[in-house]
């Protein structure tokens, strides 16, 4: 197979996986769940233990984030403080109600929730060939790259968390069921 048709094959195969689940993923955002508060914390502590492990624990051939120099952890805790503006954002978009019946609260996902995440697809998907044909001319750091990412998200979910769970909060209390 020639190059060119295995390079436009990974484009293609990962779009082919992701279209489906970004379609179901905004069909379910499009009906209220139930939000329950005390499990709210598990995804973020989950996603802040990967990003951990991912960030310090060594890996052949590349050293720990130990040895990073003051630019890259500058670097890091930008991706940081705009992952979690862009989370706390995202967090806003999600409607919270308490069910007229049974006193639950309600959550609900928006469009521009959803267009969140598909920004965050995209630029996943542009930036690795990306970085890939233009990373070593540029003088780019791809694993600081990717550490950068995995940082963001991890702040963009845990600042998600953190606002829909204050917001939750206020709701149940505004409505005289609180917990």
């Amino acid at each position: 197979m020639p190059h060119h048709q295995a390079s436009q094959l990974q484009f293609i195969i990962p779009l082919l996986i992701i279209i489906p689940i970004l379609f179901f993923r905004m069909r379910k955002m499009s009906r209220p769940e139930p939000l329950k508060l005390g499990r709210l914390w598990i995804r973020p502590a989950l996603v802040l233990l990967g990003c951990t492990v991912v960030l310090f624990l060594p890996q052949p051939g590349t050293p720990s984030a130990l040895h990073m120099s003051v630019a890259e952890w500058a670097g890091l805790a930008l991706a940081a403080v705009v992952g979690a503006v862009a989370g706390w954002h995202y967090g806003k978009v999600t409607a919270i109600e308490v069910h007229p019946e049974n006193g639950t609260l309600m959550a609900k996902g928006s469009v521009a929730g959803m267009l969140i995440i598909v920004a965050l697809v995209a630029v996943k998907l542009g930036v690795k060939p990306a970085l890939a044909a233009e990373g070593p001319a540029l003088h780019l750091d791809v694993l600081l790259i990717t550490d950068a990412l995995i940082v963001f998200s991890a702040a963009l979910f845990t600042a998600r968390a953190v606002e829909i769970w204050l917001r939750a909060k206020r709701v149940m209390e505004a409505s005289g069921r609180a917990s």
